[in-house]
């Protein structure tokens, strides 16, 4: 089956017996905007790992139903798990990696509120919608979990399950260095735009959190989360 060009959410629970039907902002999106018809193929995706490919079957005001053809685990997703934990930085800025990290793969965002974050907030609701928005954009079936913003101690102390790595510059080693002694999912921190304080690198190399550069450049924020990203899945981190 060729791949459908245009990708929608789906609610798990409105797909019921091979049928599904769309919610009205959805179905107004499909037949109103883009304008499909009855007849087309589209791909569905329910933010929790599953992409669909579904026929549409019929087309009313407030919601479109269709057929569920193909059913795929996974759609989009990474063989490899990788969470971020940048430090709060400015609002625009922060979105775009919002966008580029659903886009590469990440499962998780765990913002930090460091000692020299400009900002200690974000809009839960606007930031999910960019992360619902990215995904259905590159047909990826898992919405990343963005999580409340928290310090540094707490992120450290809440999960073990997980390889802490940290993107600094002055760090002795680069991730090729790292790649023949990962065993555990990985959860690459960021610091803000002022770097980290000598406290937080204290406090992470206490905690056991490997360090690495990515060259002799002091990067943005938001390219360095990226360019991070981008190499965890290239070396299968």
């Amino acid at each position: 089956m060729r791949i459908p060009e245009k990708t929608f959410y789906v609610n798990v629970n409105n797909i019921q017996n091979k049928i599904f039907s769309l919610c009205e902002k959805e179905s107004y999106h499909a037949s109103k905007v883009l304008r499909l018809k009855l007849g087309d193929t589209i791909i569905l995706v329910d933010g929790k790992s599953q992409g669909y490919f579904g026929i549409i079957e019929q087309i009313k005001p407030k919601v479109l139903k269709g057929t569920i053809k193909k059913t795929i685990k996974d759609f989009g997703e990474n063989k490899n798990t990788i969470h971020i934990s940048p430090g709060l930085f400015k609002k625009n800025r922060f979105e775009i990696l919002l966008e580029k990290a659903t886009e590469l793969g990440v499962k998780e965002i765990h913002p930090i509120i460091m000692e020299r974050s400009v900002k200690t907030s974000i809009n839960i609701d606007r930031c999910n919608k960019i992360l619902i928005s990215a995904a259905k954009q590159c047909r990826r079936s898992f919405f990343p979990i963005l999580h409340r913003p928290k310090d540094l101690k707490t992120l450290l102390n809440n999960n073990k399950d997980f390889k802490y790595y940290a993107c600094h510059l002055d760090a002795d080693l680069n991730l090729f260095s790292y790649k023949s002694t990962q065993t555990y999912p990985s959860n690459v921190i960021i610091g803000p735009e002022g770097g980290f304080s000598k406290i937080e690198i204290d406090t992470m190399e206490n905690s056991g959190v490997s360090f690495f550069h990515l060259g002799n450049r002091r990067l943005r924020a938001e390219t360095a989360a990226i360019s991070s990203i981008t190499l965890f899945n290239e070396l299968g981190l």
